[in-house]
């Protein structure tokens, strides 16, 4: 790694011109990076061969009720938009 020696900031790697430079995000100042330092800012991406395959299964599960408890369940919904509606005005 490499900082800025006008002003401390952490230099990243830019392709420039089919080089790569180190720039300052900040300040702009660059300085060509050589072969040597360029390995180790080279990146390396690697994913793991079940992360590429992933696959997402959702399920649908059906809640059934009976009269009674859909008709609590109606009475709770109503009651909670009438006091949302109190506590707006």
């Amino acid at each position: 790694m490499r900082f800025c020696p006008r002003d401390g900031t952490l230099m990243v790697p830019q392709k420039k011109n089919n080089t790569t430079v180190l720039k300052c995000p900040k300040c702009g100042y660059e300085v060509k990076l050589t072969e040597k330092a360029r390995e180790a800012y080279r990146q390396k991406s690697e994913v793991a061969e079940e992360k590429k395959r992933g696959v997402m299964v959702a399920e649908e599960k059906r809640i059934e009720y009976d009269k009674e408890e859909m008709e609590e369940l109606r009475r709770q919904l109503l009651e909670n938009l009438q006091e949302s509606e109190r506590e707006s005005d």
